[in-house]
């Protein structure tokens, strides 16, 4: 196996596509832990997009020099920041970027010493910083490998110390933080730090990326106890303040007053905030003050902990989504979905099953998305036979509702988007499908028989899908990215369909990673039946 003994830019991009990947695959253990600072659930799923929205940035950074790819990294990761852990990962990147500015590669004691003030830079963020949480464990682990680095060359070696530290704080956690205790669980934060490590040494050439080590399937009932009921401070109130006119230190102390789990976070003329509020609009008036305030987001703590344990509530907006397959569902369902519609190709759904679903939402206004421009016309009937006002986003494809439920996850739950404001935030730039022929066919000079595998590409410049050939599915993939010409960075995400496996759409992904180095590759179940894989190209 490749010793490595030095971190590139490409590197240390690998780094967080790889601990990417294990966050996205253990997101959910991690929510059904959190209990701190409330009762949640959903640490899991904010570390998840805080993490691949800076391996999105570091990808697309594109180069071998560390010091441009981790500033990508971590102004993608302020950026796209959710959740108190998600702010803290944040600033973790943040504290590693300052680490090796104007470095072009590290070895291992740099790597460290970097890691080192990642954990700082995390800590000064808080107002109050809490042991027994992901700070503590980060700071073991830190430790661990500046230790491991100090005789140790080679990144293997300094990285397994690094997990079994990691591993063993987070044991430790209970001990620390009685909310811990009496529900029986080590902090979220801290598991979701072990697992994101865990998938950088797993993922390295010569490793299984399928399984943890470190499984932790708490029974969600005993989760939740009465100590740890929202009553001051319901709101969850994050913004950013772009081109601020005030430092974090002065921020920090101009909010401390307004709640509790404040953290302010720092970047590229940009200040994060987050903060536990029953005030969130004044918070945010304080702050337009002193810089352009965005990307306001508000949640409701208290309704949160009332879905997971005691029942639905009722909300301002809701989303109902058409899904091919049940991984899709799965997806949406996390992504912020209400209901979902089984429906698809060869499988529409009626307007009176649009219909019930809409109507099962508590929700004044629903979000419709038909995932299929076949069932558009049906979903623009639903309105008029309900009384939600039902607003149809005209998602041709699946991948494109996806893309939707990306934008409306980071909006205030009261905002009111319409259609366009939705669709002109899509990244997608081409998607297509791998399935076996139906009949012998041709369309634009490409003929095919029965039974062969065939690609479908449905480009964004209004043109007809086209078919493309190739020997197997990876050829196809590959030649499908070619023809929407985006092989340069970007992301491909491909879905496999209930009669595939996930080593088939991970054979895909190795072969798109060959043809296109820059481009990142994620790989999700979809379960869809019409289709061996459902693939999106974003930009």
């Amino acid at each position: 196996m490749e010793q490595v003994t030095t971190c590139d830019g490409r590197r240390f991009s690998d780094f967080v596509v790889a601990g990417t990947y294990f966050l996205r695959k253990y997101r959910t253990v991690i929510n059904d832990l959190n209990v701190f600072p409330v009762p949640d659930g959903d640490t899991g799923t904010n570390m998840f997009f805080t993490v691949r929205s800076a391996m999105i940035e570091a990808r697309k950074a594109r180069t071998p020099d560390l010091s441009k790819v981790a500033a990508a990294a971590a102004q993608g990761a302020l950026m796209g920041a959710r959740g108190n852990s998600g702010v803290i990962i944040s600033q973790m990147f943040r504290g590693f970027a300052h680490g090796v500015r104007h470095k072009e590669s590290v070895r291992t004691i740099e790597f460290s010493s970097a890691l080192g003030e990642a954990v700082q830079a995390a800590r000064q963020a808080l107002l109050k910083p809490v042991e027994g949480t992901i700070l503590s464990v980060a700071a073991a682990a830190h430790a661990a490998a500046f230790k491991a680095a100090v005789s140790e060359r080679a990144f293997m070696p300094v990285l397994h110390a690094l997990v079994d530290a990691a591993q063993e704080a987070l044991e430790r956690t209970p001990d620390q933080l009685a909310v811990l205790k009496e529900a029986k669980v080590v902090d979220a934060g801290g598991a979701g730090f072990l697992y994101f490590m865990e998938g950088v040494i797993r993922m390295l050439p010569g490793r299984a990326p399928y399984t943890t080590a470190f499984p932790r399937k708490p029974v969600r009932k005993t989760t939740f106890t009465t100590r740890q009921k929202v009553e001051a401070n319901r709101f969850c109130t994050e913004f950013v303040i772009v081109a601020p006119t005030s430092t974090e230190e002065q921020m920090r102390s101009l909010l401390s007053a307004h709640g509790d789990s404040l953290i302010v976070a720092g970047g590229d003329g940009a200040i994060r905030v987050h903060i536990h509020t029953d005030y969130p609009q004044e918070v945010a008036g304080v702050a337009s003050k002193f810089g352009e305030v965005q990307k306001l987001k508000v949640d409701n703590m208290e309704d949160q902990h009332n879905v997971l344990v005691v029942d639905r509530e009722a909300k301002p907006r809701g989303i109902v989504a058409v899904v091919p397959g049940e991984g899709f569902a799965k997806i949406s369902k996390e992504l912020g979905a209400d209901v979902t519609v089984l429906g698809g190709a060869t499988m529409n759904p009626s307007v009176k099953d649009l219909l019930v679903a809409v109507n099962k939402v508590l929700a004044p206004v629903v979000y419709l998305l038909p995932n299929d421009k076949n069932v558009v016309l049906a979903a623009r009937q639903v309105g008029e036979l309900t009384d939600r006002k039902v607003v149809v986003i005209p998602t041709r494809t699946v991948v494109d509702g996806v893309a939707a439920l990306f934008s409306l996850v980071n909006l205030p739950e009261d905002a009111t988007p319409t259609p366009d404001d939705i669709v002109v935030q899509s990244q997608i730039v081409a998607s297509g499908t791998i399935f076996q022929a139906g009949r012998d066919a041709e369309m634009g000079g490409v003929a095919v028989k029965r039974s062969q595998l065939v690609g479908a590409l449905d480009a964004r410049n209004g043109t007809a899908d086209t078919l493309v050939a190739g020997a197997d599915a990876p050829s196809i993939a590959v030649a499908m990215i070619a023809s929407a010409g985006a092989g340069d960075g970007g992301l491909a995400t491909i879905y496999y369909g209930g009669g595939r496996k996930l080593k088939d759409a991970e054979e895909i992904a190795g072969v798109i990673h060959e043809a296109y180095p820059s481009m990142t590759v994620e790989t999700y179940y979809g379960g869809q039946p019409a289709s061996d894989f459902v693939i999106s190209i974003e930009r």
